[in-house]
C-alpha cells in the first residue's frame, strides 16, 4: 500500500469483530519471524495487516513477483504523525502502550500540544506480558476502559508481537499497531533518520552510526543469517513463492 492507502485502511469504519493488527516488514522483523514461533504466526494471521517498513524488502517483494516500488514502502516514520493528526481531525481516539515513562510523557505531552482535541493517553511497557500475568490483565484493563480506536504498541520486537499475539482476543481496540520507537521517535527520545536516505535504502546506515554497539549484529549479521533461513524455507516449501501480487 501507498501511505494514503495506509491511512485509508486504518481509519476506515469498522463493524462489531472487525479487527486488525498492523505489523511491519523490514529485515530485523523478517529475521525475528525465522526465530519466534508467536511473531511468525501473528504475521501471518489472517487480521494481520503487513506492511513493507524498510526499503531491502522491496526488491525481495520484486523477485516473489509482487509489483512493488519505493512509494509502497510505508515505515512509521513516515505516517504516524499523520495518523494522530487524523485521529484528531475525525475524532479518533489514541492508545499508546509501550516506551519508558519518560518517553510516554514527553510524548503525550508533545501529542497534546500539537492536537489539542485529540484524545489520547498511555501506559508505560515495562510489565510481565507471560500468559496469566496480573500485570498483563491491569494493562489490558486500562486499555479497555480507555477504548481506544488505535492502540500503538510500543515494546520493540518481538515482545510487543509476543503481546499482541497472545492478548489481542481480549484488547477492546479495532486497530493494533506495532509501532515499535515510532512514540520514541516522535518524543524526540530517538535522533530521526534523514528521510532521502530511508528513500534509497540507507537509513540502517544512520542508525547504525548512532548507535554501533546495539546495532552492529541487527544490520551487519542479521541479513546473513536471514538469508540462509529464507533459502532454506524456500527448499523446504517449493513453490510457495507469489507468481503475482497486488499492484496498488
Amino acid at each position: 500500500m501507498t501511505k494514503q492507502q495506509l491511512l485509508d485502511e486504518i481509519f476506515r469504519t469498522r463493524g462489531p469483530g472487525d479487527k486488525m493488527v498492523l505489523g511491519g516488514a523490514n529485515l530485523h522483523g523478517l529475521y525475528v519471524s525465522c526465530t519466534d514461533p508467536e511473531y511468525d504466526r501473528l504475521l501471518q494471521a489472517p487480521d494481520t495487516l503487513v506492511i513493507v517498513d524498510g526499503m531491502p524488502v522491496v526488491p525481495v517483494l520484486r523477485m516473489l513477483g509482487y509489483k512493488v516500488g519505493r512509494r509502497h514502502r510505508t515505515t512509521w516514520l513516515d505516517w504516524f504523525p499523520d495518523a494522530l493528526a487524523r485521529a484528531e481531525r475525525e475524532g479518533r481516539s489514541v492508545y499508546i502502550l509501550g516506551h519508558t515513562p519518560d518517553v510516554l510523557k514527553e510524548g503525550l505531552a508533545k501529542a497534546r500540544a500539537k492536537w489539542p482535541t485529540l484524545r489520547i493517553d498511555g501506559a508505560h511497557g515495562f510489565f510481565n506480558i507471560e500468559d496469566g500475568s496480573a500485570e498483563a490483565t491491569r494493562a489490558i484493563d486500562r486499555v479497555n476502559a480507555f477504548k481506544p480506536d488505535i492502540l500503538f504498541l510500543g515494546m520493540g520486537m518481538p515482545r510487543q508481537e509476543q503481546f499482541a499475539y497472545r492478548f489481542r482476543s481480549r484488547i477492546d481496540a479495532p486497530v493494533i499497531g506495532l509501532g515499535g520507537a515510532a512514540f520514541a521517535y516522535f518524543a524526540g527520545f530517538e535522533p530521526t533518520p534523514p528521510r532521502w536516505m530511508g528513500r534509497i535504502g540507507l537509513e540502517w546506515l544512520y542508525r547504525l552510526a548512532a548507535s554501533p554497539r546495539r546495532l552492529a549484529f541487527r544490520y551487519l549479521i542479521e541479513p546473513g543469517l536471514l538469508a540462509f533461513f529464507l533459502i532454506r524455507r524456500a527448499i523446504r516449501m517449493p513453490g510457495a513463492g507469489a507468481s503475482s501480487g497486488p499492484a496498488n
